[in-house]
């Protein structure tokens, strides 16, 4: 049985300037940071402090010579803002790679992209 959902990992090649991204330019949180020989190996970030959900950067490379096996592709994920218009325009004001606001199903949506090229949408809450 699960017990509890909340942390998604996603692979990169830099989990240290990936972190930085997501710290500077969306605002979220460093929860832990986790060095392997001197390197960093994997950043946990969360919206905020406390938050029960959280994104895991692992280094992609670690990952694929511990685990060939793995799917290391980006997951896709929704999440959820009071304000995705705003959130939208400060993005792109940062100079972020950002879609246009969509608005299916009274639905509004964009995406935006890291410093690698990943892919995360935003849903209007």
């Amino acid at each position: 049985m699960i017990d509890q959902f909340g942390k998604v990992m996603i692979y990169v090649a830099d989990p240290q300037r990936v972190a930085a991204f997501w710290e500077q330019t969306v605002g979220f949180v460093r929860v832990t940071t986790q060095e392997l020989e001197g390197r960093v190996l994997s950043v946990e970030l969360a919206p905020a402090a406390g938050h029960a959900a959280s994104l895991v950067l692992f280094e992609r490379a670690t990952v694929a010579q511990m685990s060939p096996e793995l799917n290391l592709g980006t997951p896709s994920i929704l999440f959820g803002s009071h304000d995705a218009a705003g959130m939208r325009s400060r993005l792109e004001a940062a100079g972020v790679t950002v879609g246009e606001l969509a608005h299916h199903g009274g639905r509004t949506t964009f995406n935006f992209a890291d410093p690698e090229g990943n892919y995360f949408a935003v849903e209007q809450l």
